[in-house]
């Protein structure tokens, strides 16, 4: 290949395109990072600079048994961009879980080894808690009792696995398998401490492309950082993304200040997606945070934003939503707004939608856990996957009289209809029969709509119609309802996280699936992403968000901040303002035509006063 042909660009690749191309060249490679804004077609560029390599010098990676890596954030993406690449193996498209995966997998010793350490640490902390209870037979000694022996069960069995599982999406507990965060932890671990580790990674992947890099893992980030500095001359990292679009928690704060002096910054400016006006409010949304500015394209159109602002006293808040929803049909001169269908209403945290889609009992307690906060809100993990993939549908299968459906799931679930289980091997028709009846047994439970989620796993468990994770297992034979706040103290928060959700009714946690899969009227911060809508709702109300890490009457100017938020503005850490300011950003950024900001306050004059004077003009502010 010659220079001039790797510099021969279709006529629809924008400078960015091009010099991002350049930074792939093997033999004057550049680590990067772009900044693409709400609607600069992040993704865009991402394809074409893949279909640029594809045609022009691919063979050079495949010369040397190479691949090149794109890590994107959903299965959705991958699947996108793999068929624009006609499925060609030269690169390797994953989500950044199955990519951790994959460079770990072959080390099953070194995982052995983590997992124990890991594992020893645990148990010395729960024996620990056991030594010092003044009740040993106490409700939270026998608790936490429980989880040791389920540690030390674990810790016993490693050393008899000869190869590790890792299976994001069935759900089905399995003695072999890891979860999310051990495989990240891991990855992270191995690629930071372990040169080998380094070299197989350049090797495999001398070029690896991470989009949505604000909310990957700040542990894996640091240590691919580290990897890039240790190999500058063989090694490709380019990130794509936005800082004001982290949404989650484990991502890398200092990711656009933080990076060696020698990357490149590219910049996307305009916003192929929303009119000039909702261009002009997200920017000044995000100016204070870091002054970033976008432009609109040159023949967008005006577009219709509004802000209506509601004491927070309002009861009936799903008719007075209608009620803005027609109003909007006028102002924007768009019948469609009086069309629930037609409008995507999106909130600034999921227990808002919790609290509206009926799932609040179940959602609420594993939020709040930091350590379980962002698998629930991606509706990841495998306890989560284990009762939106096996449980649900089962449920669902046993109340629609679905017996292909519930012998498909009992098997893909149940060591008891297994080859592996010797008592299935010699009475198969027995086994069948025993599952059969427990199912006609527990149809009739289902109709009682107080049934809680506990009290169905409990039955699946006790009948062997379901392995159960260890995790949701040492809740099932103790109602949570009878600890004292004095025995929750005592226990491993994510146990107590747990416990708390599995009280909630089976109805709930129907809900959160619906929500997390799409299938409610509301979306989720994950199904956003990179999503656009003709016209969006966009509310804020603290009274529904449960205020455990957002603040809109502080964004809205209607509450002061705290010392700690000015403490944490002042060094440059993040705070419940910020956060709440990049959310609102994302929600807004997503409207292609029109977008109607519903704001809950105690003080409307003073949301009114702060919106006059940062974000919205007088005749776009009705106060209701």
């Amino acid at each position: 290949m010659v220079e001039d042909d790797r510099n021969n660009f279709p006529d629809n690749f924008s400078d960015v395109d091009k010099e991002i191309c350049r930074y792939l060249n093997p033999d004057s490679p550049s680590s990067f990072l772009l900044f693409a804004g709400a609607g600069s077609g992040k993704t865009r560029t991402l394809i074409n600079v893949l279909e640029h390599v594809k045609r022009h010098g691919l063979d050079r990676f495949i010369d040397k048994g190479s691949r090149i890596a794109v890590i994107t954030y959903t299965n959705a993406a991958c699947d996108e961009i793999k068929q624009r690449l006609l499925f060609d193996p030269a690169f390797s498209v994953s989500t950044i879980h199955s990519f951790a995966w994959e460079l770990i997998k072959p080390f099953t010793e070194d995982i052995r080894e983590y997992i124990s350490q890991r594992l020893q640490e645990q148990i010395a902390e729960l024996q620990s808690k056991i030594d010092k209870a003044r009740d040993k037979q106490g409700k939270t000694a026998v608790k936490n009792a429980r989880s040791l022996d389920s540690k030390r069960r674990r810790l016993e069995k490693i050393n008899t696995i000869v190869e590790f599982n890792y299976s994001p999406t069935t759900g089905r507990p399995e003695r072999d398998a890891l979860n999310h965060a051990e495989v990240i932890a891991m990855a992270s671990s191995f690629i930071s401490e372990k040169p080998l580790m380094q070299t197989l990674l350049i090797n495999r992947f001398p070029v690896l492309l991470i989009d949505e890099s604000q909310d990957t893992d700040k542990n894996l980030m640091n240590a691919l950082i580290l990897a890039q500095q240790n190999n500058k001359d063989k090694f490709v990292l380019g990130l794509f993304g936005d800082m004001m679009q982290r949404i989650y928690g484990g991502g890398k704060e200092d990711l656009d200040s933080a990076l060696p002096d020698d990357w490149k910054k590219p910049v996307k400016l305009v916003n192929h997606r929303s009119p000039k006006r909702i261009v002009a409010l997200i920017n000044d949304i995000r100016v204070d945070v870091d002054g970033m500015k976008q432009e609109p394209r040159k023949d967008a159109i005006d577009g219709v934003v509004r802000l209506f602002i509601v004491d927070s006293g309002e009861r009936d808040k799903y008719q007075l939503e209608k009620s803005i929803r027609e109003s909007m049909k006028g102002i924007a001169q768009d019948d469609e707004w009086a069309d629930f269908t037609k409008v995507k209403c999106l909130t600034l945290e999921h227990a808002m939608a919790a609290d509206r889609g009926e799932f609040s009992d179940f959602f609420n307690p594993l939020a709040k856990n930091e350590s379980l906060r962002d698998s629930v809100l991606e509706g990841s993990g495998q306890e989560l996957k284990f009762l939106t993939n096996l449980v649900l549908p089962l449920v669902d299968a046993i109340k629609d009289d679905d017996l292909f459906g519930i012998a498909r799931l009992i098997k893909l679930g149940s060591t008891k209809i297994s080859p592996s289980n010797m008592e299935f091997v010699r009475k198969p028709l027995e086994c069948i029969e025993k599952a059969d009846i427990s199912v006609e047994k527990l149809k009739p439970q289902l109709i009682d709509e107080n049934i809680s989620l506990r009290g169905v796993i409990k039955y699946l468990a006790d009948h062997e119609l379901l392995d159960v994770p260890e995790r949701l297992a040492v809740h099932i034979d103790t109602d949570f309802k009878t600890f004292s706040e004095e025995d929750l103290g005592e226990l491993e928060k994510e146990y107590v996280a747990w416990g708390a959700a599995l009280q909630a009714k089976l109805s709930a946690a129907k809900n959160y699936s619906n929500y997390i899969n799409e299938r409610s009227g509301f979306a989720t911060h994950q199904g956003v992403k990179g999503l656009e809508f003709d016209r969006v709702m966009a509310v804020l109300d603290d009274e529904s968000s449960g205020g455990f890490l957002f603040k809109y009457e502080k964004l809205l100017g209607a509450e002061p901040l705290s010392a700690t938020d000015k403490k944490n503005i002042s060094e440059g850490k993040d705070s419940a303002p910020l956060r709440t300011s990049r959310l609102f950003y994302v929600i807004c950024s997503r409207a292609k035509k029109s977008l109607a900001v519903v704001a809950y306050t105690k003080n409307p004059e003073a949301v009114r006063a702060y919106a006059l004077q940062s974000l919205f003009k007088k005749d776009e502010i009705m106060i209701l």
